[in-house]
């Protein structure tokens, strides 16, 4: 199944969510890697869903590390292929990064000067500087409803879009209404 436009989902903290985004074509799944933080999923819980899913890559949301030891050990136990973060932590760890990576930037937040660029700057749908990003960077907008969703999709030079995946009912239950009714808006013909 392929999407009009790159979409990561993170947030990702059961089989359910992950399995359903593989198989509608998502390319980047996000886990929360950082102990004490909101949908924090363990390495060990990862590790089983992961076993399960092939195709899209793995991003390990790290917000709120603040040493390269925590970021090595992220790094050992759930294997990403991106890191997505924001200021602080770039400020804390950004010269122990050593995978390409997702800078989230808070509306009105400037992107720092800095050797390292990000693979993408993630923003909120109402970021008022986008157009002065995306000439250089490629930019994945943050999207909570159909209308953001086609704003981005419609060729406003966006790369993409991320979404945020959701709590099952009990393991197995899931209710997919939200997401699934932006995914299959993006299937293609």
């Amino acid at each position: 199944m392929a999407l009009k436009t790159l979409v990561k989902v993170g947030g990702v903290t059961n089989l359910s969510d992950a399995r359903y985004c593989a198989g509608m074509g998502v390319e980047l799944l996000g886990f929360r890697a950082v102990d004490g933080q909101e949908n924090f999923v363990s390495s060990k819980q990862f590790q089983e869903i992961r076993g399960w899913v092939t195709g899209p890559q793995i991003v390990a949301e790290i917000y709120g590390i603040k040493t390269s030891e925590e970021l090595n050990e992220v790094i050992e136990n759930y294997r990403p292929d991106y890191l997505e973060f924001g200021l602080a932590e770039l400020q804390s760890i950004g010269s122990a990064i050593s995978l390409p990576f997702i800078l989230a930037l808070d509306n009105g937040t400037n992107l720092p000067s800095t050797t390292l660029k990000p693979a993408y700057v993630l923003l909120p749908h109402t970021a008022a500087h986008l157009e002065r990003l995306l000439p250089e960077h490629e930019v994945l907008l943050i999207a909570e409803t159909m209308d953001q969703v086609q704003a981005v999709v419609m060729g406003t030079g966006i790369t993409g879009i991320a979404l945020t995946g959701g709590n099952e009912i009990k393991p197995g239950l899931k209710d997919f209404d939200d997401l699934a009714q932006i995914l299959e808006a993006l299937e293609t013909d």
